[in-house]
């Protein structure tokens, strides 16, 4: 790999990239990650990119990185044919190098683990955790592409003024200690999990990984969640239980009525 390839790995991670650029095989893919552009959202959490500015989007077959101002996690943004774009996380869920698109797949230059460019989804180890979609649409008409950072997940509670509500009927596990319950609330965008624990207390704690802003993973049988990136796990009350992440998860507050569990701040 080049010099100027690892500077750049090293410039879109920060200096936490210096051990996956030195760590890159020999017989890495001519893949470079995707080119960087930094942009604003709106107040609601929505990107409009006029895709004619982006001549590396613009392209079937291209790619850009977004960087979203106030966001933790940056963006691959992906042209994969006539009026179809696709937006997921630009993170490798394997060891949090930056991706690059071949026109086909998504590609990890780093240790050579490939994405579905549509839906994320692992087609080559060594990753095993496919990547985050986030919801976008295209207008043909004006050209712009359109994220909505704070989408939802279909069947999960929107959060209205901040609180998520968790009915006892659409989510009955939430009654039963030594539990969780997880998903991506609208107006939030992130995913949340709701634990109940094996005491009978509620927990609920944020997905972003506090080492290098990966998505964390449940280990329901485990009560407890694991970021695979670099295999930082955290207890169901958020805490670092193994490093390299040395700050706990973000928390929300949890209460609970008869007919629900509700969860507050999720802001």
């Amino acid at each position: 790999m080049s010099t100027s390839r690892r500077g750049f790995l090293k410039g879109i991670l920060g200096t936490g990239a210096a051990g996956a650029a030195t760590a890159l095989p020999g017989c890495a893919p001519d893949v470079d990650p995707a080119p960087v552009t930094d942009v604003s959202a709106s107040d609601v959490g929505v990107v409009d990119l006029l895709v004619s500015r982006y001549p590396d989007l613009a392209r079937e077959g291209g790619a850009i990185t977004v960087r979203v101002e106030g966001e933790t996690t940056p963006l691959l943004v992906t042209h994969t044919g006539g009026s179809e774009y696709s937006v997921l996380s630009a993170l490798c869920t394997h060891a949090a190098c930056p991706l690059g698109f071949d026109g086909r797949e998504v590609v990890c230059p780093c240790h050579l683990s490939k994405f579905n460019p549509v839906d994320g989804a692992v087609t080559q180890r060594p990753a095993t955790v496919g990547l985050r979609k986030f919801s976008s649409r295209f207008n043909a008409s004006t050209q712009v592409l359109t994220i909505d950072l704070r989408a939802g997940e279909g069947g999960f509670p929107s959060a209205v003024d901040g609180e998520v509500r968790l009915p006892f009927a659409q989510f009955p596990k939430l009654k039963d200690n030594g539990s969780v319950v997880e998903g991506v609330p609208g107006g939030y965008g992130k995913r949340i999990f709701v634990f109940r624990l094996q005491d009978g207390s509620l927990s609920a704690v944020d997905s972003v990984c506090t080492h290098n802003f990966c998505e964390v993973s449940s280990r329901p049988e485990q009560l407890d969640l694991i970021c695979y990136c670099h295999d930082s796990t955290f207890s169901a009350l958020g805490e670092v239980t193994a490093r390299p992440a040395t700050r706990p998860l973000k928390k929300f507050t949890v209460t609970e009525t008869a007919d629900a569990v509700v969860v507050s701040n999720v802001r």
